[in-house]
């Protein structure tokens, strides 16, 4: 029960963060500068928790052959804000989130299907496939209002 309690309240920051970087994109001369506070704070956050929880730095070691794909997380974290800023405030929340989610599920599908970047094989099936167009339906519709 704790894991889908936990997706759904990202789901929540998700649909929220848009408005809050944007709100801080406002007062900024440009938006890569709200982007650049909004992963201050959050890196500020992480490493008070880090000390709290005494979680110290893995070793260098760790990291070696490492893929390279696996080093771009900032990376797409960084874009998807920086967008943010640009796009949600456009087309609304709800636009954003429906075309991020139909995004997120149509590549997701995909890394399942063939096991790509580290994900364990789980077939594209029927359902999985008449669900990814129900959401695809869901999304026309939330775009069409």
């Amino acid at each position: 029960m704790l894991m889908p309690l936990l997706a759904v309240l990202g789901g929540f920051a998700m649909a929220v963060q848009p408005a809050v970087n944007g709100t801080l994109a406002q007062r900024c001369e440009h938006p890569l500068q709200a982007s650049i506070i909004s992963f201050g704070t959050g890196l500020l956050a992480l490493c008070l928790v880090a000390l709290v929880l005494r979680v110290g730095w893995p070793a260098p070691s760790r990291f070696s052959g490492l893929a390279p794909w696996a080093w771009t997380g900032g990376l797409l974290g960084t874009y998807m804000v920086t967008v943010s800023l640009l796009v949600a405030p456009r087309i609304g929340s709800a636009n954003w989130l429906a075309l991020v989610i139909a995004g997120q599920l149509s590549l997701s599908l995909l890394l399942d299907h063939y096991g790509w970047i580290g994900f364990r094989p789980h077939p594209l099936t029927w359902p999985r496939f008449v669900g990814a167009c129900c959401l695809a339906l869901g999304v026309y519709l939330v775009l069409r209002s």
